[in-house]
């Protein structure tokens, strides 16, 4: 429902969370299977850092050849191009270190994120056009330097313009800056909707013009539309 809700919102790119994993492989294999097979439009799913080559080099467990042929029927990717207006922005996804550690029924392997987000950067600038680079990641941040997983990322992968960060349910009034690289994250349970927009610099890289985080509260007015399909699924 998830899946299909947001793509009725028309999100156009998410990622693995830790809590995909909670009814085990067979149940986000079903999920994903689910969706796909409603007819229904879903955003992409992007990840980038799943280590197949270690898997497969130990031989692949049943519940791990159950994901990877839900993820290939589903169309999981490391990356996507999306072209908006005449802007073409690759967008990648991770899964981090803190949230495998959540998610004790995982049966995959992940890569760190740093070392598979720079390697799918490389790849990402020698095969596509692109102007912007932008990471979804269920990594997040945390006070402690040494565990803030998406300031880890920023540092280490300073081609990435611009990541949205989740899985800490950290709120960032403001977004947070290395280089070039904005940290954005909106906290959690829908609470708030986040907006930004941002413009090109002459260096071909990109700057913060806004950035809100919008209350969603009981005074909105659910849209027709929105509650039917919500109805619907439930």
């Amino acid at each position: 429902p998830e899946l299909r809700m947001l793509g009725a919102l028309e999100c156009d790119a998410t990622t693995l969370g830790n809590h995909e994993f909670d009814y085990r492989s067979s149940g986000l294999a079903g999920a994903l299977n689910a969706a796909g097979e409603s007819g229904d439009p879903v955003p992409a799913m992007v990840l980038c850092n799943i280590d197949w080559e270690s898997m497969e080099a130990e031989g692949l467990t049943e519940d791990q050849q159950l994901l990877k042929d839900a993820f290939a029927a589903y169309g999981m990717r490391d990356y996507i191009v999306l072209n908006k207006g005449d802007v073409r922005i690759a967008v990648l996804g991770v899964f981090g270190e803190d949230s495998l550690a959540c998610a004790p029924t995982c049966a995959l392997k992940f890569q760190d994120i740093k070392e598979a987000a720079a390697r799918t950067v490389k790849e990402i600038r020698e095969t596509e056009d692109v102007d912007m680079i932008v990471c979804v990641s269920h990594s997040g941040t945390n006070e402690d330097p040494a565990k803030s997983e998406d300031e880890l990322l920023a540092k280490a992968v300073p081609e990435i313009d611009l990541i949205i960060s989740g899985h800490s349910h950290t709120t960032l009034e403001q977004p947070l800056r290395y280089g070039s690289t904005y940290i954005v994250s909106c906290g959690s349970y829908a609470r708030n909707l986040g907006s930004l927009s941002m413009s090109r610099t002459p260096d071909g890289r990109w700057t913060m013009e806004n950035y809100d985080l919008i209350p969603i509260t009981e005074a909105i007015a659910p849209d027709r539309l929105a509650q039917e399909k919500i109805d619907s699924l439930m």
